[in-house]
């Protein structure tokens, strides 16, 4: 059995409440004479759910709060280079993802390498690729862990995700040198302090990632083209922008979602709001009182992407990448094997840096986040071309990038969240085994459209 599905196993031994167990009780649907279904949300998981839902004869309307779709995708262009494509949002198709990469090749998306070999900035001193690591003792511990992964119970499970990952590590035998290296190279794929993280839920994603931690790919042309073929099947007459849920009624078999300006009825309804989103709609009957606490106890990650256009490409390796000690965090080409003379770094700072990069003008961000690579090449500051930021803790429909699972929480409130309400089911990555990622989005979309179906 691998890893995920060791991972899925437990969560249905903990209770039953996972997306394929416990969202069609036979006396909540009668599926078969059940055609209709209203989706809120157009990000990947809600146009996954609406594809395979119309896929299947079922009527959709999809109901999206921006004026875009795609969600937390978001790819980009400069208007100084138009050729050059970044990404302000979800970045990585991983190696693991077959989902993902099976819906690239229906809809004729082709993936590039989108790998990295990643340097050390720390203390004013650059270390290349290889020279520079963990103790020996912090990197047995670790081998030991992952190792030893597959065989732990259920038990063991839940008391790790008790801890947070740095006193895991630390517990383990990683030193203080090791834990603030740690803490550099981890709080990228979390968006905070690796303080903040369930020893679990990082556990887990480590285990069960690709060598390259799942940051193996990107759809060429951008990762908004699966948001664009998605739509295409679904029918630009059936996905509904700018239009904000206000409250979903359940009523005599019928859910009936309203906006300000209309309500739409359906059999089932599929919501794939964020929670902080999820939390402004008013539900009747009312969410259960362990459900609404439980999501107001998650929260999500702080990052700030700002992609900066450089006249050339100082950095030289294709698939250069360095972590840092700056406020700029950790930077990554993003035009790797994009043509042309000109490049894109990206800086994806978390947590407190996310705070303070955000809290600049774009011309006092680009002077920061080009200064930080001065040690690396002082030519940075005068080859900065332009800058394109989004602070994800910012943005008033998610108030971050990605779900965070706190000590406690992957066992404690998971599985609460992903519970139906009547013929409302949820969706999203803050609800998957692929937590954070676009795969995860997907797969739990479908997880409900399916739901619906059988």
């Amino acid at each position: 059995m691998s890893n995920k599905n060791n991972r899925r196993q437990f969560l249905k031994i903990l209770g039953a409440t996972s997306l394929g167990v416990a969202l069609a009780p036979k006396d909540v649907f009668a599926q078969k004479r059940k055609k209709s279904c209203v989706i809120i949300g157009a990000g990947f998981s809600g146009l996954a759910a609406a594809y395979k839902l119309k896929n299947a004869g079922w009527n959709v309307t999809v109901l999206e709060a921006r004026n875009r779709i795609g969600g937390r995708v978001f790819s980009q262009t400069f208007k100084e280079n138009p050729n050059l494509t970044f990404e302000l949002g979800a970045e990585w198709v991983g190696e693991s993802h077959e989902r993902l990469k099976s819906l690239c090749r229906d809809f004729s998306i082709p993936l590039q390498k989108h790998q990295f070999e990643d340097y050390l900035l720390q203390n004013g001193k650059v270390s290349r690729p290889n020279e520079w690591g963990f103790s020996p003792t912090a990197k047995a511990a670790f081998e030991k862990l992952i190792k030893g992964y597959d065989k732990l119970t259920a038990a063991q499970k839940t008391k790790l995700d008790r801890y947070d990952w740095w006193t895991y590590l630390e517990k383990i035998g990683f030193s203080e040198d090791d834990l603030r290296l740690r803490d550099l190279t981890d709080s990228t794929d979390f968006g905070e302090s690796i303080r903040h993280v369930s020893a679990f839920a990082a556990a887990a994603e480590y285990a069960e990632s690709s060598p390259k931690n799942e940051m193996d790919y990107k759809m060429t042309g951008g990762n908004s083209r699966l948001a664009e073929e998605f739509a295409k099947r679904i029918g630009a007459e059936n996905i509904r922008t700018n239009t904000l849920v206000a409250e979903i009624n359940q009523l005599g078999g019928t859910v009936s979602v309203v906006t300000a300006a209309e309500t739409f009825k359906a059999d089932a309804c599929i919501c794939t709001a964020p929670i902080n989103s999820l939390l402004k709609i008013k539900f009747n009957p009312a969410l259960p009182t362990i459900q609404t606490e439980a999501a107001s106890r998650l929260i999500y990650a702080r990052i700030c992407k700002n992609s900066v256009l450089y006249d050339k490409r100082f950095w030289k390796a294709e698939n250069f990448s360095m972590v840092s000690d700056t406020t700029s965090h950790f930077y990554f080409h993003s035009t790797q094997n994009q043509n042309g003379t000109q490049g894109i770094l990206t800086s994806y700072a978390v947590g407190e840096k996310a705070d303070v990069l955000a809290s600049q003008s774009d011309e006092r961000r680009l002077k920061i986040i080009t200064r930080d690579l001065v040690d690396f090449n002082e030519d940075s500051p005068k080859l900065a071309k332009a800058i394109s930021s989004y602070a994800w803790q910012r943005d008033k429909f998610t108030d971050g990038a990605y779900a965070l699972y706190r000590p406690g929480q992957w066992f404690g409130i998971r599985p609460i969240l992903q519970r139906p309400h009547g013929k409302i089911l949820f969706a999203g990555e803050h609800l998957a085994d692929w937590q954070g990622f676009m795969e995860g989005a997907i797969e739990t979309g479908e997880a409900a459209a399916d739901a619906l179906i059988r």
